[in-house]
């Protein structure tokens, strides 16, 4: 049996996966559906915490690699481990060539950071007027990371998911946007956990959505690459990625 845990951090953009459990024949695809998942949200990087992992056989640690290079190559993302214990990390060997391996989570961070990500995050309250700093945040942000040729649309999206938080979720939110080198991808999480969706159909839970959910979201979908919804602990993100 395999446990995962996903905690994300809105201060630094890294999200890091616990495992916790034998890997094995059987439990291989789900853990290459956990970091597909959390790099697909495209945060600045994805931990994968190994310090609860054990293994039937070296080769079916082979996933990490596969995950590492998908990653990178469809969403830009960096994939680090860390907390590997002493079998797991001989096993790692043969692929050290095609992962990052650290002592500890700590220090895959400072590789993070040393990297400098492009991630901001503002906590903003209820008010109309959010929407407005919403705008103006993503806007500096496109210009300073040369992004100018997004920065109308990306304005525009950020807008439209502040304003549904700010009307249909009547709480506080967090703007988080980062650049991964392959998308800017802007995201709201609010504490409603009602997700958005079609008229008539349930509601979708971190998948891609298509245009139709009210004016808004018609907005989002068109003016960028990607969009969707993921629901998490008192709430649910609600992102959107643009390609660079």
């Amino acid at each position: 049996m395999l446990k995962t845990v996903i905690d994300r951090n809105l201060d630094t953009g890294i999200t890091t996966v616990h495992l916790d459990g034998a890997l094995s024949a059987a439990t291989v695809p789900e853990v290459g559906t956990a970091i597909a998942k959390a790099a697909a949200e495209c945060p600045s990087a994805v931990i994968v915490d190994l310090a609860g992992l054990c293994h039937d056989a070296d080769p079916l640690l082979s996933v990490f690699a596969t995950m590492t290079h998908d990653a990178q190559l469809h969403w830009g993302v960096p994939v680090l481990l860390c907390e590997a214990a002493d079998g797991v990390r001989e096993g790692l060997d043969a692929f050290r060539t095609y992962v990052a391996l650290y002592e500890d989570s700590s220090l895959a961070s400072l590789a993070v950071h040393a990297n400098v990500p492009r991630w901001i995050r503002r906590h903003l309250p209820p008010d109309r007027g959010s929407a407005a700093v919403a705008r103006n945040v993503i806007g500096e942000a496109c210009l300073t990371w040369g992004l100018a040729e997004l920065r109308s649309s990306a304005r525009l999206v950020a807008n439209e998911l502040a304003a549904n938080a700010i009307v249909h979720a009547g709480g506080e939110f967090d703007l988080t946007v980062v650049h991964t080198g392959r998308y800017l991808r802007i995201a709201v999480q609010d504490g409603s956990t009602t997700m958005p969706r079609l008229p008539g159909e349930p509601a979708a839970t971190s998948t891609l959505m298509r245009p139709g959910s009210g004016r808004g979201l018609r907005i989002v979908a068109a003016s960028s690459t990607h969009w969707g919804a993921t629901p998490v602990a008192g709430g649910k993100i609600v992102w959107a990625l643009l390609q660079s």
